[in-house]
This record gives C-alpha cells, structure tokens and sequence, in this order.
C-alpha cells in the first residue's frame, strides 16, 4: 500500500519552535556532515524532525525535545497512521526520531532515548502504536497476576489501570501521597511540572494496604516509593523497567506489545464505554480539552454502535 503524503512543514511556525530544539538541531546537522552523510539522507532526516517539531509545538506545549517522552513520540507516529502513512513510512519517521536521540545521549544531553520503549516489529508488520485492553483482557490479566504471585506487579498493573497516570507519573509516585481513605495519589507531578490528583478505585486501594504490609513483614526498605526495584533505591524506578514489567504482563495475557501508555487509554476506553461522559474521562486524564481525549484515548464500542443501527433496520 502506498503511504499517503502528509504535509507537517511549515516554515513560520518552524521559527516558533522551542529554542533548545532548534540549537540541538543545529549541532545534529553539524555531526550528520562529519560524518560524511550524503545531503540527501540529511534533507530527509531534518524533513522528518521538523514535521516532528512542529507537531511538538502544536499539540504538546511545544517542549523540547530533552524533555519528551516515549508516549509523547507515540501519539505523534498515531496521528501520522491515522491520517494514511503506511508502516514502512512510520518506520522510518522512527528511524529519524530514533537517530536523532541516539546524538543527543551520546553528547549526554539525555539519560535514556524514549524511542528505545517503542516497539519496533520486523519488516512488514504494522506497528501496533495502541492497545485497547478489553473488560475479557483485563479480567485474564487479574487472574494470571494474582497466579504470578507477585504482588509489586500486580499492584502496579491495576493501578496503572484505575488512575490512567502517564508512566512517569506512576513510577514517581511515593507512600506519603496516598490518602487510602479518599482513594487519591495527591500532588502528582506530570508534563510540564502540571500537579494532578490520582484517583484509584477498591481494589487498588487493597493492593496498596497489601503491598505495604508485605514489605514491612520482610522489613523492605523502599526509600518511600511505591514501585521500586533492586537498583538504586532512592531514586524513582526507572522507565525501562517499566516497560519490561508490561512486556511480562503483557506475555501473559497474549498481547506481547502490551506498553505503560497502554494502561492509560485502556482505562480511559473502559470508563467511556461503560457510561462516564467524556468531559469526566478527559479531566482525570488531565487533557485540555476533549478533543484529545477522543481522538487518542478512546476506542469505541462498535458492537454497542451495531446492535443500536440495527433498531432502525435501515
């Protein structure tokens, strides 16, 4: 299939783009010409990142790019497959991304390259940029966790799901913010040093009581985070072991690409299609608006949608 031209350039809103972009930019393109790359790979490298940035600037408060993450890459390469690129054009919108974080870890501009989360499926599969659990995937992934016997995990995975927290949110979240009583994660910080509040629902609030329990019995010292793993303890869990915990999630329920972000829109799905409006979705999501809510988050329930039509035998 041949993938659909989309047009992201544009040169007066390229001169608003966020200043340290365009200066990491500037060095990317000195170290392309060192390197001896030939000016057309680095026209396409730079056409590609400067549809990027400008999108950056439209739609996420036109950060830079040191401070974007690996959801905020996600919902970019979506909205160039909903509007018609094919896979092998998203493969190598990734590839420009990837290549140009890769530059910026090696002059130590950044700690982890987000792109390193995004999962990239052999040559001729379609990326799978969002998955949608159902109430059936959601019920197995309970099953399968508590037979896992691991409690961190299974804590993590069902309060990923009932408070929908972007993924540097959960990994940063510490006891002293949770109020069990009002079932709330207090003083959450997310893009942009936004603070938001975390709601979870009963059966997270058990899990945490549990979770606290279990670490007091073996006398754990958790440095007072929540999720924590056997490295450096006083600092939040990072990232990629995040990511790793989905994929082992994700293993067991058969969805091997299951992502943290994943937990995010599912839960948001699972709200709207169970009767929440979607002004209400979109508040606890933290969106500023409900058009992003809708075009990014929700999934909607087509066979609801088909047992309606057919009421009117048309």
């Amino acid at each position: 299939m041949i993938s659909k031209r989309i047009n992201l350039y544009d040169e007066y809103k390229l001169q608003k783009v966020n200043p340290e972009t365009m200066e990491i930019l500037r060095k990317y393109r000195v170290d392309m010409s060192m390197r001896n790359l030939s000016p057309t790979t680095i026209t396409a490298y730079e056409t590609d990142l400067k549809g990027w940035f400008i999108y950056v600037l439209d739609n996420q408060e036109n950060r830079s790019v040191r401070n974007l993450t690996d959801d905020d890459i996600t919902e970019f390469l979506y909205l160039c497959k909903c509007e018609g690129n094919n896979s092998e054009r998203l493969r190598r919108r990734l590839s420009s991304i990837g290549a140009f974080y890769k530059f910026m870890r090696k002059k130590k501009l950044i700690v982890e390259n987000p792109t390193e989360f995004i999962d990239r499926p052999k040559r001729g599969v379609h990326i799978i940029m969002q998955t949608f659990l159902t109430p059936e995937q959601v019920a197995l992934m309970r099953e399968r966790l508590i037979s896992a016997d691991n409690l961190q995990l299974r804590t993590y995975a069902m309060l990923s799901l009932s408070t929908m927290g972007r993924v540097g949110a959960i990994a940063s979240i510490r006891w002293d913010q949770i109020d069990l009583d009002g079932k709330v994660i207090k003083g959450v910080r997310e893009k942009e040093g936004k603070i938001v509040d975390l709601f979870f629902s009963d059966e997270v609030k058990y899990l945490l009581v549990q979770l606290k329990l279990q670490r007091e019995g073996r006398n754990q010292n958790d440095y007072g985070w929540v999720f924590f793993s056997g490295r450096n303890k006083q600092k939040p869990i990072c990232r990629s072991t995040l990511c790793s915990w989905c994929k082992r999630i994700g293993n067991m329920i058969g969805v091997p690409t299951l992502h943290p972000h994943d937990f995010r829109h599912s839960g948001a799905t699972l709200l709207k299609n169970a009767g929440m409006a979607l002004e209400d979705v979109s508040v606890l999501l933290s969106h500023e608006s409900t058009d992003v809510t809708k075009k990014y988050y929700i999934k909607e329930d087509t066979g609801r949608i088909s047992s309606i039509k057919r009421l009117y035998n048309i």
